[in-house]
């Protein structure tokens, strides 16, 4: 490799030309990546399933503690029917969001139940030592409850807006 004595000198032309490449190709690049996750993902239909699982949740809740130890399985039935009503009325397949958003509100809360009967210190405990755990079932049993719900309520929407 020889170096030679006179200094590179790039015109500000030049300079300019390569950075609009640059920024043209990643551009490029991102728009794409934008353009599939745009069609594989809505954020406002997560935000919209997110609403609708944890009025699910709310609403499960508040019937299933009415009945002692039914908490839990009126929160998980609160989510099917929020759910099913989701799929009900929306005509777009939305499975991966209403996934997501089911499996996020049932994570959460099922972190958070260890604080609900618990004394704090010992809560913690549990939560370091089960929390992982507690948190990938909960994940799991809330994302089958909504897509199931979502699943029956789209059947249902095809069904009824089919022609004989």
């Amino acid at each position: 490799m020889q170096r030679s004595r006179e200094p590179e000198t790039d015109t500000a032309a030049d300079l300019a030309a390569d950075t609009d490449d640059e920024a043209a190709s990643s551009d490029g690049r991102l728009a794409g990546a934008r353009r599939r996750l745009g069609r594989l993902f809505s954020l406002r239909a997560f935000l919209l399933a997110l609403a609708v699982v944890t009025v699910g949740v709310v609403a499960g809740g508040a019937i299933g503690g009415v009945v002692p130890f039914m908490g839990t399985v009126g929160r998980i039935v609160g989510v099917v029917a929020a759910t099913f009503l989701l799929g009900l009325a929306r005509s777009r397949r939305q499975y991966l969001e209403v996934g997501v958003a089911g499996a996020a509100v049932a994570a959460v809360l099922a972190v958070t139940q260890v604080f609900s009967g618990v004394f704090l210190p010992i809560g913690v405990e549990w939560l370091q030592q089960y929390g992982l755990a507690l948190g990938a079932i909960g994940a799991g049993s809330g994302a089958v409850a909504s897509l199931l719900g979502y699943y029956f309520g789209r059947d249902l929407r095809a069904g009824l807006t089919k022609s004989i």
